[in-house]
């Protein structure tokens, strides 16, 4: 017995979607109450923990480095400034 071509084709979109979901990570920029440019970095997923967290934040202010305004490792969710040179 074959499987109609239609069914592969839906299971792996299905398949793909699910993934995506399991791994995904988010970072929105803002400012922080002091005016710097900030971001919050989401990683609250199934499949990322808080060091997914720390390496996005770290990623979004680059070789400058970020302060940690709030976050918990519980939530895994984070708001951050990048520090100005």
């Amino acid at each position: 017995m074959q499987i109609p071509r239609s069914w592969c084709v839906r299971l792996l979109i299905g398949g793909a979607v699910c993934c995506s979901m399991l791994a995904c990570s988010s970072v929105h920029a803002t400012y922080v109450p002091d005016g710097r440019r900030g971001y919050v970095v989401n990683c609250g997923e199934l499949l990322n923990g808080w060091s997914s967290c720390l390496v996005k934040a770290g990623q979004a202010c680059g070789n400058h480095g970020y302060d940690t305004i709030k976050g918990t490792e519980e939530d895994r969710s984070m708001l951050i400034a990048c520090k100005v040179p």
